[in-house]
This record gives structure tokens, sequence and C-alpha cells, in this order.
């Protein structure tokens, strides 16, 4: 007989058809309880990872997709930036004529100069009176020089009358100017066959 207090496994009745009873509280029961519970955590989490889930891609996703997508966004420019206005469309002309770099104050446009037919085509000296004349040059005079020339220059005997030497050069499309003494005028034009004046 032991010392432990009575319970209802030490009444068994004498006739009794149940089999297999146990404690309340045993292994069985609890082993039950936590696969309950552990079953109640997975669900609660994969819950919450949804929502977070759900949550980022509601805020983030435009964001996501075009990186993943490797597009960037367009930019739409106003007809302003588009069209750009005349003076940006056209280049600056060039003028016709160069720019002269004499001053018109320091020509001797009353001084004689001669003009002079070196390269043997008919009208040349004349041809060359007449844009001298309408440059204002007043005191002209023509001829044919001594000899044949190549190359088109005006002659001056002295620094006094460089720029007026230069400034009828610059009429008649010249670019030879030489100082010289022997002359026949103080300013001197002898037309070469270089045809300055184009009149071949």
């Amino acid at each position: 007989m032991t010392n432990y207090p009575r319970d209802e496994f030490d009444r068994v009745p004498e006739f009794s058809t149940r089999v297999g009873s146990h404690h309340a509280h045993g292994w069985a029961q609890s082993a039950a309880a936590k696969g309950k519970d552990s079953k109640l955590r997975w669900v609660v989490l994969s819950a919450i990872a949804v929502l977070l889930i759900g949550g980022a891609g509601f805020f983030f996703g435009p964001g996501i997709a075009d990186r993943l997508a490797g597009s960037e966004p367009t930019q739409t420019s106003t007809p302003a930036e588009n069209e750009s206005s005349p003076e940006q469309s056209e280049e600056p002309s060039e003028s016709a004529t160069p720019s002269s770099t004499i001053d018109d104050a320091d020509v001797l446009y009353g001084q004689l100069i001669g003009v002079y037919n070196g390269a043997s085509i008919a009208g040349a000296a004349g041809a060359g009176e007449e844009l001298l004349g309408d440059a204002d040059f007043t005191n002209i005079v023509t001829d044919n020089w001594t000899r044949d020339a190549e190359t088109s220059t005006v002659y001056y005997m002295s620094e006094a009358y460089r720029t007026t030497a230069e400034k009828a050069a610059e009429v008649l499309n010249i670019d030879e100017v030489l100082q010289t003494q022997n002359i026949p005028n103080r300013v001197s034009v002898v037309l070469g066959a270089d045809d300055t004046l184009n009149l071949k």
C-alpha cells in the first residue's frame, strides 16, 4: 500500500470498456499543444511578411520598375528650346569686300596718278582710270608702259605718297605696292599680265 493520495486511476470500476487512459497533462497533450502554437506563429509571421512586401511595393514599386527596365525618365522640352531663333540659326555673312584699313583723310585724291598698261591688254589703262575716278581720284593720266609687266604694281616716290598709293592699289585689286624714284609720276600704277581688273 502506497502513501500517495488516491485519484481516478485508483478507482477503477469492476466492469469498464475504457482502455489506454492516461493523465490529462501528459507528454502527448503537451506535444499537441506545442504543434498548434508553432503553426499559428508561422501563419502570423507569413501575414506580416506579406503586408511588409505589399507596403514596400506600393511606395517604391514605380521607381524599382524603371530601374529594372533600364529606362530613364524622358524630359520634354518646350518649343522655345527646340526652335532656334533666326539670330542663332543664321551664320554671320561675310561682306562682299573687306573693310578698308586705310584712313581716307590721308589719301591725296587730287594727286596726279599715272595708270600704265604693261600687259598689252586692250583697254587696261582706261579701265583703271575709270575705277580710280569712281573712287574719287580726280587727276589721272593713262599710257602704255615701256615694257611688259608680269605683276601689277603701284609705285610711289616717297613716304608722303604711300597712303595714296595703297588706296589706289586697293581700288584696283593690286597687292604689290613699292617705293622707288624711277617712275614718271609721284604715284604710278602699272597693270601687268596678272589682270587684276579681270579684263580678259
